[in-house]
């Protein structure tokens, strides 16, 4: 089961250490808010490395991305595909990003005391769960309902132009939100994000107008 009031609480918790909520959201600049956590594209390890970016997808065990658990350190490294072949497009780069930090902020490699988690290994086959939140956490983080209507969103294309998803990603994102208005209760969560945008926004605009 899916932890929505969970990571619901962690995107609303990110959101309020930045300095600004920009759209699209910066992946890299949160990874900096995460203190036992870097991010590498697998071009800059396999350089390091010796080897060849094919090399380091069967590492991963994913052609986009997973992440390195260090338990000893309680470490972690992000690892991400940054090649636009094969329709590795900006969008979908930026989903892998949050989909790993997702994987971060939800605990998976804790809970389960595995070093790796990506999108072919057996864990996934287990726990399918973590796929689940990671997805939650990612759509979430990228593109937050409740901040739709700052944006006048109305379709697809609008989700794409403004928060930098994916065609693919941005058609299924406006599915999900068609069926959220439908059944939406608002929540204390939902007054909490727009409550926040509404602050940086002013905030912004004081500084610019000083």
């Amino acid at each position: 089961m899916i932890r929505y009031a969970y990571i619901n609480n962690q995107v609303l918790k990110i959101y309020s250490m930045l300095p600004a909520i920009q759209f699209p959201i910066d992946t890299k600049e949160i990874i900096h808010y995460i203190p036992n956590c870097r991010y590498m594209s697998y071009q800059e390890f396999a350089q390091i490395n010796k080897c060849s970016v094919d090399d380091v997808i069967q590492i991963c065990e994913s052609k986009s991305g997973c992440t390195h658990y260090d338990i000893t350190h309680d470490r972690y490294l992000i690892l991400c595909n940054q090649s636009t072949e094969d329709n590795n497009n900006i969008g979908r780069q930026r989903w892998t990003c949050s989909h790993e930090i997702g994987h971060i902020i939800c605990k998976h490699h804790t809970i389960s005391a595995y070093d790796k988690i990506s999108e072919n290994n057996l864990l996934q086959s287990i726990n399918p769960q973590y796929e689940s939140e990671a997805d939650y956490f990612a759509a979430t983080l990228l593109a937050p309902f409740p901040l739709f209507q700052f944006f006048d969103i109305k379709s697809a294309i609008d989700i794409q132009n403004t928060f930098g998803l994916s065609t693919e990603a941005s058609l299924y994102r406006y599915k999900q939100y068609l069926k959220w208005q439908k059944s939406r209760i608002k929540t204390s969560w939902e007054n909490d994000m727009i409550r926040l945008y509404r602050y940086q926004a002013l905030k912004s605009t004081e500084n610019i107008n000083h």
